[in-house]
Parts: C-alpha cells; structure tokens; sequence
C-alpha cells in the first residue's frame, strides 16, 4: 500500500510519464484514427489501471492531509458494519450502496468498487456517444482538475456525477436516463443542481445565445447582490426543504472561512469555467457544430455553471463547482474529434493543447 504522503506524487508522476514519453510523439507523427486503433488502445487501458489501483487500494486509514475524508468514509463503513449506524436518511442511495459492502466484505473491497464505477461507467458513456475516439475524452477526463479529489476525497459525489453521466450513455430511452439521474441524487442530493440544468437546457432553453448571455449576466449579479445571494443559499441549504442537509451549515461558518475555497470571489475558477464556454461557443456559433447531445451538454454546463457563481461565495465552492466542472472534458475534447475536426485547421494541435494544458493545469493546482 502506497504511503498517503506519497499518493499524489505518485499518482501525477505515472499519468504525466504516460501521457508526455508514449502519447505525445505518437500524438504529433499520426493521424487520430490510427492512433486510437493501435497505440492508443494500450495508452488508455494503462491510465485506466493506474487510475483505478490508486483511487481502490489507497490506504483507507490515510492521512486527512493527503486523502481528504478517506479515513471518514472508512469509519463510516465500520459504523454500518458493527450496527453503530442504522438510519439512513441523508443520500440513502450511498449508505445503501455501502450497507450491501458491509454485509460481504471489507472497507478496501467497497473502495476498489467505488474506484471501478467512478471510472468504468463514464467511459461506457463516452464509448457510447463517440465511439473509438471517446479515449481523448476519457484521457480528458481523468486528468482534469476535479477527477482524483472526487475520488478519493468526495466519494459520495463522485459516485453520483458517474451514475449521472452513464445515464447519458441512455439517452434515447428516457424513462431509463431519469431514472438513473434519480438514482444520482439519491447518492448526492447536490445532483439535483445539473439535473435541473439538464432539464431547462432539454425543455425551456434550446438557444445557445441566451444561456451565454444567463452566464455573462451572473458575474455582475454576483458581484452587486453578495449578501443576499449568501442568505439565500444557506436558507435553501439550512431549511425543512428536499435539498436540505446538516453538513451544509458549515459552509457557511465563519471556522470554515479557514480553508482555500471558502468566502471569495474566485476569479481564478471563472476563468478555469470560461475555457469550456469559449471552445463551445467557438464550436456551435462559430464553427456551426451541429451535434444536438453536444448542445445540449453545452447548456447544460452553461446553466449550471452560472449558478454556481451565483453562489460562488459559499464556502467549498469548488464543490458547487464541480457539479459542472464534470462536464468540462467532453465540451472541450468532442469538437476535436468528431466530425468538425474534418472541418477546421489544425484540429489535432488544438486537441494536443486541450490535453496538455488539461494536465498542467491540474498540476498546477495540486503542487503549485
């Protein structure tokens, strides 16, 4: 078992060799498609192995420090285990799905099968929707910012953003994607955030224009109504309501004003935001990408971003973030390899710096 201290050191280290000594020169030398029929394949399943063995067999007993409420989630499960804890009223679907661990086998298995879904059931998604050229957006993915703390850190919601995403993969059968959408939220109530985005963008909002114009007015909003935005978020998140939950009082505690992510205005996260804005404005509006699963994951990060800078002050923002930022890797890779590329100049070089700067971006933020 890896040292906790030396888990993310590790784990960037094996990703970044993969990805910069064997993609990168095969990347630059040979047309997409070759790649995803030879090397790539290899490629992909190494990164997915990496992935899952480090985010399923981490210490379960690690350091706070290093892998954020791991050791929570291990007291947790040995609660449920020794009849500690019965009830399960807050996100039933999880202690649900932890119960089942704890009847059969130990806290490590249950993490090694958390690990597999957060990271199996997305790509079944993308496999779905964009066939062999899906790697790039699963490569995308796993080395975006939010990937290895969602994991590891906010299990619960990381489980639920992936049920969220394999209901995609059904989108032709409706009464089949809500009801895993449902399933979602019963993991991570804060999954009612994208459902509702998904759900305006689906049935109310089909322009791309107006919910860019629903994102450029929130900054301003944000800025000029401060205080009543704050009371109002904790009233939604404090009060006898569906979305309600003890743990969110804290994020509005003055103690927690203590951690990184709490009570600013986090410019820094807009911008990280409006790189997958621009690229979708730069595919559907400029470049006329018509691809009617891509719009519509295109409104609905729009939307949910927007509000979440409405509440960007909320401490954990990045939390409330994420509930979009999950989205980011496919609104920022599928222009690139789907059919515009046959379209625009220069599609795989724009593809190699939505990658690498994917991935120096999350370094950045991890040890910088």
């Amino acid at each position: 078992m890896i040292p906790s201290e030396y888990f993310k050191i590790l784990y960037f280290s094996l990703i970044s060799f993969i990805l910069v000594v064997f993609l990168f020169p095969v990347l630059i030398k040979k047309p997409i498609e070759f790649i995803v029929r030879k090397q790539y394949n290899l490629i992909l399943i190494s990164i997915l192995i990496i992935c899952i063995l480090f985010i399923g067999f981490r210490d379960p007993w690690g350091l706070v420090k290093y892998l954020g409420d791991t050791r929570q989630y291990t007291k947790t499960f040995d609660a449920i285990q020794t009849g500690v804890k019965t009830e399960y009223t807050k996100d039933v679907g999880f202690y649900l799905y932890m119960r089942i661990f704890t009847l059969v086998t130990n806290v490590q298995v249950f993490f090694i099968a958390s690990a597999l879904i957060y990271c199996l059931l997305p790509y079944a998604m993308f496999k779905k929707h964009f066939g062999e050229l899906a790697n790039y957006v699963l490569i995308v993915y796993v080395i975006s910012f939010s990937f290895l703390p969602f994991g590891v850190n906010g299990v619960r919601n990381g489980l639920a953003v992936a049920i969220f995403l394999w209901a995609l993969k059904f989108y032709e059968k409706k009464w089949l994607m809500y009801s895993l959408m449902i399933l979602s939220i019963t993991f991570h109530k804060a999954m009612l955030l994208p459902l509702l985005a998904y759900l305006i963008s689906f049935l109310v909002i089909k322009n791309e224009k107006k919910v860019l114009l629903f994102w450029v007015l929130c900054t301003p909003i944000s800025l000029l109504f401060r205080g009543t935005l704050e009371n109002f978020t904790e009233l939604i998140f404090s009060s006898d309501s569906i979305i309600q939950d003890e743990r969110a009082s804290t994020y509005f505690s003055e103690e927690s004003q203590k951690y990184k992510v709490s009570g600013q205005f986090r410019l820094d996260f807009i911008l990280y935001s409006a790189i997958a804005i621009f690229v979708g404005y730069w595919a559907i509006i400029k470049k006329g990408f018509q691809n009617q699963f891509y719009s519509l994951l295109f409104r609905t990060y729009v939307i949910a971003n927007g509000i979440w800078i409405l509440l960007i002050y909320a401490p954990y923002t990045n939390r409330i973030a994420y509930l979009s930022w999950f989205l980011m890797p496919i609104i920022l890779t599928v222009p690139f390899v789907s059919d515009l590329r046959f379209k625009i100049a220069n599609n795989k070089q724009k593809l190699i710096y939505v990658i690498y700067g994917s991935l120096a971006f999350t370094l950045i933020m991890e040890f910088i």
